[in-house]
Order: structure tokens, then sequence, then C-alpha cells
């Protein structure tokens, strides 16, 4: 009786980690971790159905073969969970030579097991009939799993420790089921070796399926409910159309009179055969269609989204139109009932709504804890993970529970940050699902993927808009002032001139679909729509570097247009000149290098601090060192820096290409880059000093270019006034 008890508890084991194993790999069974962990469970499963079939076993042989064939199963457990955690925790790639020992040493046991040297035989043992007697490899077997567990365990905590939010708890909950399960596991060992204590223990190895089931349903460890909708549509399309076979085929034979097997009764079982194969997909499409419909369960796949609004963006520039684009996209596709697309420009500025109050975006904009998060972690913030995170500053504690109640009572579930080169320039705030479930790791994937694009795209959007302001303000006050402007007609001509240059070069490149070349070409590098080959590398790469330049010059066009109407903010500062130079030498070093150039910077010692914006300081400089090692062929470049009275003086010389002493001042002044650089045919269309000349002019400084003409090189040279 009490070995009829160990059977059933053995089988219950054994159903519950295959269910929870194959629950977790039709999730996605392109990926390794489903199925390292329906393999690890699957040897549960063995173990658990041999364990229950050797308590039943009325001979010593047949006992025998099924304690062997559940230690094969056992044998196999912790090289798996470990290879699975390993992925969890992304180490898998780090730690290839202990993975590839662990499977090693672990299929030499596999071997040995089909030998005494793991299970000699059996023998009676206190109420049980078989008891196993280990064999002389068997305690080294044991030491190796214990080792394993060990290891694994550490790594976890470890883990845990760096991790934040949803990814801490799931690492946490990862931790108590191993442990527990291992513990279960090892109850049975003392019988092994004659030590006469009951292994109660084996009866809660099942805590290890209930305790990974609830990490992955309270903590989106793998999605699962999202799999239980799948294969509850599955099912439902197979027995729909199993019951429609089965009718079809007696509706045939009633029709024909056969009551017995016939070639005609073949012949029917074979149409219908082909009817309910070529039934199944328009079966599953209605009961999937129901669910969406009904059950606000929508089962998209993030690549298919992302192409079709791809596609859309290209061709959007309006930026209402655009917001509207994606929040209608996002709307259907997770099934919510509150969106809003909130941009930086200057402030933040609600550009898409739909379901929040107008008020939402001033309440997120004037949040810090928000900006921080979004800013440093560059990753999404969900009401779920801001319940998890802790710290002990009690003045940070309270901002966060304080964020915590705005986000609940406006109904925010989910911050999503946009950014371009790292920074941030707005959000896209997401409401709870009509279904009233978490977002999933698969919504996860799909909004920060869309991400990528829709920030260019909005970006864009938003550029276009003032350039076209700009335009229309222009055209608006040329047309006001053209009777006054009648004596300076000549002047008015050359101030359109420029004008119409200026838009025209600016159209034309905001009508580049810019939105599209970046994010597909970082798709088609990270592999989702398939494996791309070595050769189509390096072009693909090539057409990043040329998209990110059109970006720059897009982004020097409306800096120089929000310097000319004043809107460009200055963030003022003490500042070492020479820590800027120190810095830009060493980024830029790697480039002259490639043209056999050298880059010298002299450094003076005791320099005085100056009062300015670094960034825009900072751009200026390597745009002339840029331009120096751009227009040198052999030689080099060389800085210095000194004292000049009141002023710091940088004197930045090359060997380069020279300048025209005709052309010395029109190069600053925009669309002008020289002869001798237009026959070098280098890239450009000559903002960069224009722009470094009104920089440094927002400084009370100076700037300015020598040189003895064509191929004699030349020298730049900017001046700041020194912080008193």
């Amino acid at each position: 009786m009490n070995s009829f008890i160990f059977a059933i508890g053995a089988f219950t084991n054994a159903g519950l980690a295959l269910v929870l194993g194959v629950f977790v790999y039709l999730q996605n069974r392109k990926k390794l971790e489903n199925l390292l962990f329906l393999l690890s469970n699957l040897c549960l499963t063995i173990w658990g159905v041999f364990f229950g079939l050797w308590q039943l076993a009325q001979t010593e042989k047949v006992a025998i073969i099924f304690c062997r064939l559940l230690t094969g199963g056992v044998i196999f457990i912790p090289v798996l969970m470990l290879h699975w955690v390993l992925i969890l925790i992304n180490q898998n790639k780090k730690q290839k030579l202990v993975l590839f020992f662990a499977y090693f040493i672990s299929f030499i046991f596999g071997i040995l097991d089909f030998t005494p040297q793991m299970v000699s035989g059996v023998r009676p043992e206190m109420f049980f009939k078989f008891w196993p007697i280990p064999g002389p490899c068997f305690i080294f077997f044991v030491i190796f799993s214990l080792v394993i567990m060990v290891y694994m365990l550490l790594l976890l905590v470890q883990n845990y420790k760096k991790s934040i939010g949803i990814k801490k708890e799931q690492l946490k909950y990862v931790f108590i089921g191993i442990f527990v399960g291992y513990l279960a596991a090892c109850s049975t060992l003392p019988l092994w070796y004659k030590i006469q204590i009951i292994p109660f223990g084996y009866f809660f190895l099942a805590a290890y399926s209930f305790i990974i089931a609830y990490t992955i349903i309270r903590y989106q460890l793998m999605d699962i409910k999202f799999i239980l909708g799948r294969t509850a549509v599955y099912l439902l399309s197979f027995l729909t159309i199993l019951i429609i076979a089965f009718s079809m085929v007696l509706l045939g034979n009633k029709i024909a009179g056969l009551s017995t097997l016939s070639v005609a009764s073949s012949l029917i079982f074979g149409i219908t055969l082909i009817i309910s194969m070529l039934l199944f997909n328009p079966v599953f499409r209605i009961f999937e269609n129901f669910a969406s419909r009904y059950f606000y369960y929508t089962f998209y796949t993030y690549q298919n989204v992302l192409a079709n609004l791809g596609k859309k963006l290209t061709h959007v520039l309006d930026i209402n139109e655009l917001s509207f684009l994606i929040t209608d996209t996002l709307l259907k596709t997770i099934k919510l009932n509150k969106i809003a697309i909130i941009l930086k420009n200057g402030d933040y500025q609600i550009k898409g709504i739909f379901g929040f109050e107008r008020g939402i975006g001033e309440v997120l904009a004037k949040n810090d804890f928000l900006i921080s998060w979004l800013e440093k972690l560059k990753m999404p913030l969900s009401i779920g993970e801001l319940s998890l995170v802790e710290v002990k500053d009690q003045t940070e504690k309270e901002k966060i529970e304080k964020f915590k109640s705005d986000m609940k009572n406006a109904e925010i579930d989910l911050c999503l940050p946009l950014l371009i080169e790292e920074k941030l320039v707005g959000m896209i705030i997401l409401g709870p699902k009509i279904s009233g479930d978490p977002y999933f790791k698969q919504d996860i994937d799909l909004l920060s993927a869309l991400a990528s694009q829709a920030s260019i795209a909005l970006q864009n959007a938003r550029l276009y808009s003032e350039v076209k302001g700009f335009s229309v303000k222009l055209e608006k006050e040329v047309a006001d002032r053209t009777e006054e402007l009648k004596m300076a007609n000549e002047e008015l001509k050359k101030l359109d001139h420029v004008k119409t240059e200026f838009l025209s070069i600016t159209s034309h490149q905001l009508k580049t679909p810019l939105a599209a070349i970046k994010g597909y070409s970082s798709l088609l590098l990270e592999g989702t729509y398939g494996k791309i080959t070595k050769k189509t590398i390096e072009p693909i790469k090539n057409i990043q570097q040329i998209n990110e330049k059109l970006i720059t010059l897009i982004t020097d066009l409306l800096n120089i247009t929000r310097m000319d109407m004043g809107k460009m903010t200055f963030d003022f500062k003490e500042l070492a000149m020479e820590d800027i130079v120190d810095e830009l030498v060493t980024e830029l070093k790697v480039i002259a290098q490639k043209k056999n150039l050298f880059l010298q910077w002299e450094k003076p010692i005791g320099l005085p601090k100056v009062f300015a914006d670094a960034e825009k300081i900072r751009q200026v400089i390597l745009n002339i060192i840029d331009n120096a090692i751009k227009y040198t062929r052999t030689g080099g470049v060389t800085i210095k820096a000194e004292n000049d009275d009141s002023k710091i003086k940088i004197e930045i010389s090359d060997t380069g290409l020279g300048i025209k002493k005709e052309e010395i001042e029109t190069i600053f002044k925009g669309f002008d880059r020289g002869q001798n650089v237009q026959k070098a045919q280098i890239d450009g269309v000559g903002l960069g000093l224009m722009f470094a000349r009104k920089i440094v002019e927002a400084h009370k400084g100076r700037i300015w270019a020598e040189s003895e003409g064509e191929n004699t090189g030349s020298t730049f040279f900017i001046e700041l006034p020194i912080k008193k």
C-alpha cells in the first residue's frame, strides 16, 4: 500500500512536469530556452513515470530495468536546468566551456547507466519491496549534480542582486523552485546507502512545477496565458474538424449503404481527409477572430505588425497623421482603450491621444522619477514593475509611491521611451488592456521594436513641421514687407535665393525615408527576417552610416534655423577646455591613424577655465578637427591652446588642401565649401563652419581661419573669453 502511494505521487509529478513543459514549448518552438525547459521537464516526466512503475514492479529483473530507466531521466536534469538558467540570465555564451564539460560528463553517466556502474541491483528496504543498490559510479554522479546545483543557485543569487523589477522577482522564484525541487529529489538518496529515512520529501517535487507555474503567471516568465489561449483555439479547431470529418464519414457510409470496410468506404474516408485538411485553416481563423472579438485575445506576430507599420511610416510626414497611425495600430493590435504620444520639443507636448485626459502630458513631464528611469535605463516602465522597485532612500521611496499613485489614478499601465541616439525625445503612454491582462513579453518585444521606428518617424515629422512652419513664416514676412523693401530689391532677391535653396535641400532630405532605412537595416542585422550572409553585412552597415549622415544634415539645418530665430538654448557652465580636447583627440585618433595621419595635441599646463555650453563647444571643436582630418592626405593635424590675455585661444593646424585667400571669409557663411574641397569630392553642404561661427559668437568669442593658399595647409583659431 505504501509503495502504491509513492507510485501515485510519482505519476502526479510526471504529469505536472509534462503539462507545464509542453505548454511553455508551444509558446515559441524556435526559442532555445523553451526547448530546454521542455527537455528538462521531459526528463522529470521520465523519472516520475519509471519511479511509479518501479514501485508497482513484481519481479527483481523488472524493478532493475525501471530503476535504470528512471536514473537515465535524472542524469540529464542538472545540465539541462543549468543551460536553461544561463539563458535566463544571459550568460549562456560566456559559459560555453562549462556547458560543454557538463554535457560531456552527463553523456558519460548516461552510457554508464546501462551497466551496473550506476545501479548494480535492488534489495528490500523498509516497506519497499525493491530499492536500488548504488553502483561504484553513482556517488560521483551525486557529487556532480550537487556541484551543478550549487553553481546554478550561486549564479541566480548573483544576478538577483544586480536585477530590478519583474526580472528580480523572476530570478527569486526560479531560485526557490529549483532549490525546493533539488531538496525533494535528494530526499531519496539516504535510503540508497541504507540510511533508514522514509523519502517523504519526494512528494514535494511537485512544488517545483507549482512555483515555476506561479512565476510564469504572476511575473510573466514565459507568457503562459498566451500559450493557453493559443492552445485553446487549436484544440477547438481540431475538435470541430474531427466532428465534421466523423459526421461526413457516417453520412457517406449511410448514403452508400456501407457497413463494412470496402473500396468505396476507403474512398469516402480519403475524400473526407482531404476536405478536413482544407477546412482546418478557415475554422482556425473563425475561432481566432471570435477569441479576439469577444475575449480581447489577439494572436499577432510583431514582425508582421512592424512590416505593415514600417511601410506606412515612410509615406507620412504630417505629425498629426503619423501620431494617429501609430496610436490606431497599437489600439487595434494590443486591444487597448487608452494611449497617448508625447514628444519633447523644449517642453513635452501631446501629439496624439485617445482615452486619456489632456492634462496627462503635464503630469508625466514634471515627474523626475519617470524621466530619470526612461533616460538612464532606456527601457519600458510598467506599473507592475514599479511595484517591485526597491529603494532605501526615504525621499526616493516617496517619489516612487507618488508616481505609482499618479499612474493608478490616470489608469497608466506602461510608459514606453522614444529614443534617438540614446537620448529621450518622447514617450508613448499606454493604458490597460481591455481584457485586463498584463503586458506579456511578446507585447514588450513588439513595443520595443516599434519604438525605434516610431521615434525616428515622429522626430522627422516634427522637424518637417518646424521647417514647414519656418517657410510659411518667412514667406509671410517677405509678403508683408514687399512694399517697404522696394529700394532693397537686390538684397531681397539674394535672401529669397538663400531661403529657396535652404528649403529645397531641407525638403529633399526630409522626404528621404529615413525611418524605414534605419528600422529595416537594424532588423536585417539582428536577423529578424532571417539569417543574413557575411557578404551582405557590410553593405547594410554602409546603408546605416549614410542614413546617419542624412539625419545629421537635418539636425544641422534645424540648429542653424533655431539660431537665426533665437530659439537655441544654452547651458553655460565652468569648463576646462583641455578636458574636452583630450576626449576628442582620443575619439578621433583612430580615424586619423586609418588615413596614416598624425593627430598631435600639445597640451598646455595651467590653462584657465571658460564659461561655456560644453556640448555645443565640443561640437565646434569636433567639426574643425574632423574637417582637418578629412581634407588632409599626408602629414597630419596639430592642436595647441594658450592663455592669450583675457581669452583662451585654440589653434588647429593641418597639412591639407589649404584655402584660397579669397575664400577664407566665405567658408563661414554656409553652402560654400571652397573649390579645393569640391575637387576632393568630400561629402557635405558646408553647414558645419557656419554653425561653428554662430555658436562661438553666441559665446562672445571669435573664430577665423588662415592659409597661404592651395596645398599649403590651413589653421583654424577659436577664441573664448576666460571665466573671471
